[in-house]
């Protein structure tokens, strides 16, 4: 096994290739190339291709521990004891992650977003997993609330994609300060009346993205792409944007490869097409939540649409304002559902979409941390809303 000093330029370049590309676009001559090395010299050094990857996951995991440790260090100095500061230190790190360490952040994203099609990574990506679970457990151990570390944990992985996507636009960072502060300081909070203020001003702010004329929009689809979409869209929960081949999409829909290819010439225009899809269903379930419909996507399947396609936007800058719009309608829906449920409302929209990104983190984490569990997404929810309840 090389040493980590070693692996440092190996693994910023593979990160290049991934934050471009996926997981798809980590292969050995991308990355000899990269590294100024030919292919034979690198497998030399390093083994084959399922080796050098091992070894660069933990070369990764070994860095983010680091980062993760001086944060440590800083909340330990601090001597934490209330919820609002740790709020604002969750907010701070949430920050980092998608700034000056956006590129190890996404490698990580992209590698959760694809052990369900890559199974044999599933260890290593468990281990980081853990190694971020101790972080959040150290973090919040003098606050002596239960299960916030596991909240923080799933929260930070419901918005990392999000946070890659729109980490430079105001709103977004607003909207996930008042989710955060909810988390930490209480789901029910006495008088939400600023706070739903907050997240009406910065909710619009962000649609505007939408309504911005000085962005790129492409044509709608023609009825024949439309009729491709949900195969694509399919093919994107499952196992990811990266996935998404022309060969792929004719094989799973039945098309010519050929035919295909004319109708999508890249692959951005198969991704956008997906990406259309997957909003028109979360479009779909937020104004008709009551409604089922093969249209509409499971929970477990709108967690891995909406994280991929926010990867997709981390990626395609055209795509920022659909990232956008999907963040804003998290747990938009949610407030209607519980007030049916329990006959009156106990759980504002900034409650909800703290709750929703935190079982949206959940249930990506579900296939790595323990995959024999299929619901643990919605047991945390559960047991997060007894727990206000109970403080109310």
């Amino acid at each position: 096994m090389p040493d980590r000093l070693d692996l440092r330029p190996v693994l910023h370049a593979a990160m290049t290739l991934v934050a471009a590309d996926g997981l798809r676009g980590l292969s050995l001559r991308p990355l000899a190339e990269q590294l100024g090395q030919t292919v034979s010299a690198l497998t030399h050094r390093f083994g084959l291709k399922d080796e050098l990857l091992n070894a660069l996951i933990e070369a990764a995991i070994a860095q983010d521990g680091a980062f993760l440790d001086r944060w440590l260090a800083r909340i330990q100095a601090l001597e934490v004891r209330d919820g609002a500061t740790m709020a604002e230190i969750a907010d701070a790190v949430l920050c980092d992650l998608a700034g000056p360490e956006a590129l190890r952040t996404r490698f990580y994203c992209e590698l959760l977003q694809g052990v369900v099609s890559r199974p044999e990574l599933a260890p290593a990506v468990a281990a980081w997993s853990a190694r971020r679970l101790d972080f959040w457990r150290a973090a919040t151990a003098s606050l002596g609330r239960a299960e916030l570390d596991e909240v923080l944990h799933a929260f930070s992985i419901g918005d990392a994609t999000y946070s890659l996507a729109l980490h430079d636009v105001a709103a977004y960072r607003w909207l996930r300060r008042l989710n955060l502060r909810r988390l930490c300081c209480g789901l029910i909070a006495r008088d939400n009346t600023q706070d739903l203020r907050q997240h009406q001003v910065f909710r619009e702010a962000l649609g505007e993205l939408l309504e911005d004329p000085g962005r790129p929009t492409p044509p709608p689809l023609t009825e024949w792409q439309a009729k491709a979409a949900p195969h694509i869209s399919a093919l994107i929960i499952a196992e990811g944007a990266d996935a998404v081949t022309h060969r792929a999409i004719a094989a799973r829909a039945g098309l010519a490869n050929s035919t295909l290819a004319y109708h999508f010439p890249r692959q951005e225009d198969l991704l956008r097409a997906g990406a259309a899809d997957m909003v028109a269903r979360s479009r779909q379930a937020t104004a008709a939540p009551a409604r089922e419909s093969d249209f509409q996507l499971t929970a477990i399947q709108s967690a891995r649409a909406t994280f991929a396609l926010a990867l997709i936007a981390a990626r395609l800058p055209g795509l920022k304002a659909v990232a956008a719009d999907l963040r804003g309608r998290r747990g938009e829906n949610y407030v209607g559902v519980l007030e049916r449920e329990m006959g009156e409302r106990v759980f504002d929209v900034v409650a909800t979409q703290a709750l929703s990104l935190t079982g949206m983190g959940r249930m990506m984490l579900d296939a790595v941390m323990d995959p024999a569990v299929s619901d643990a997404g919605f047991k945390l929810s559960e047991r997060m809303r007894a727990a206000a309840l109970a403080e109310r």
